[in-house]
């Protein structure tokens, strides 16, 4: 595996979103909810429909397994804060530097 920080915290934030559109796409070819053409630019309806009907199982998957769905949605927050804060903080390096 590469380190996802070569190109910087912006990209890895890119990056990681295109693996959630891996997610998604997956997903969507179970459901029949085919709404990706391979780009970050799915549309806030079709984005939010996929993406909540998968947390939606991602719930299930956590009361089966005697998991407290909000903690999944604590933790993958603030793993989402801590990352935008990074990329935060290299566009003030770089006005700064």
């Amino acid at each position: 595996m590469t380190d996802l920080y070569t190109d910087g915290p912006a990209e890895a934030n890119k990056t990681r979103a295109f693996w959630a559109l891996t997610a998604l796409e997956a997903f969507g070819l179970k459901t029949g909810q085919n709404y990706s053409d391979g780009t970050l630019d799915m549309g806030e309806d079709a984005l939010g429909e996929i993406a909540g009907d998968l947390l939606a199982n991602v719930f299930h998957l956590a009361r089966f397994n005697s998991l407290d769905p909000d903690s999944i949605v604590r933790s993958g927050y603030l793993h989402f804060e801590a990352e935008v804060e990074e990329e935060r903080e290299e566009e003030a390096e770089k006005v700064d530097g």
